[in-house]
């Protein structure tokens, strides 16, 4: 059985890399919060001391615990730190992200007036105007037909003993995996709590903020990037056992893109959709599917 903390309601767990001042955002946004029922959690895999400032700017606003890890990988950090959380739920904050004042009294509201094991919001520029996917425009209960659009790593609240039971993140996918998968490992967590009985639900107006991706679109190392997500897109479909005309629609997308943005003088945008085509095909080609899901009432 998980220890109680009774004064530490939520634990958020940032893993960071290669950053320091773009914490000051998120940091920031946490002491406006006007409240201290939660935990910081930062997994620190920096080699050197850029971090030690930045946290003591602000540990006497909160709790802050400060973890040193030499292990790669985004997930990892997630994990690790999660095992050091004390909180009744857990975030999983972007170091580049923020939050408005009032987000942890709307989560309140929203965890008061529906019951789940899981919630997660939208997310948006300061304009706020949805950003980072496409999202479903009305609350709605979260299943394996929309997890797509109704979730993002930094909006997720999860009830920390469903996390430990699902085993937390794969840590095969996700940034600094040393693997091909490189997103939607947060699709692979929310399958894995659904398979397991939890419920989740999704509210667009819980909101967080991230910086706009303003990245050229056909630079090599985007393209190679969304290679690496499209890869994880197909890793996790097909380990979650979805049949192969679920997964059609994502391969025929890139491939009018290909025809589109060539016939209309884009050769980049061709080549990124022809790379995004590879990757859906790899990552589906690669993973093996679990079992089926048992339907409602089913014992297996």
């Amino acid at each position: 059985m998980l220890p109680e903390y009774p004064d530490i309601l939520i634990s958020m767990v940032v893993a960071t890399l290669g950053r320091s001042a773009e914490l000051d955002p998120l940091l920031s946004s946490l002491v406006s919060q006007k409240r201290r029922d939660f935990e910081v959690i930062v997994v620190d895999q920096n080699p050197d001391d850029r971090l030690v400032p930045v946290l003591a700017s602000v540990r006497d606003a909160f709790e802050i615990v400060h973890i040193r890890t030499s292990v790669p990988g985004v997930c990892r950090a997630r994990n690790l730190g999660a095992m050091q959380a004390r909180g009744e739920w857990l975030m999983f904050p972007d170091d580049d992200c923020w939050y408005p004042d009032d987000f942890l009294k709307r989560l309140d509201i929203l965890r008061q007036r529906k019951k789940a094991d899981f919630y997660c919001g939208r997310a948006v520029n300061e304009a706020g105007l949805t950003i980072m996917g496409n999202f479903e425009p009305l609350p709605t209960l979260i299943g394996r037909t929309n997890v797509w659009t109704t979730l993002i790593e930094w909006m997720l609240l999860v009830r920390r003993s469903a996390f430990v039971r699902a085993g937390g993140f794969d840590e095969k996918i996700g940034p600094g995996a040393g693997t091909p998968w490189g997103a939607y490992e947060v699709q692979d967590l929310a399958l894995k709590l659904l398979g397991q009985g939890q419920t989740g639900y999704y509210d667009p107006s819980i909101v967080g903020h991230h910086p706009d991706d303003v990245e050229d679109k056909t630079t090599p190392g985007h393209i190679a990037k969304m290679r690496a997500y499209s890869a994880g897109l197909g890793y996790v479909m097909r380990k979650h056992g979805y049949r192969f005309r679920e997964y059609l629609p994502r391969l025929l997308r890139p491939m009018a893109g290909i025809v589109v943005y060539g016939f209309t003088g884009r050769p980049g945008m061709a080549r990124r959709s022809g790379n995004i085509l590879l990757g859906r095909w790899f990552g589906w080609r690669s993973s093996q599917p679990l079992p089926e899901p048992a339907a409602e009432g089913e014992v297996s």
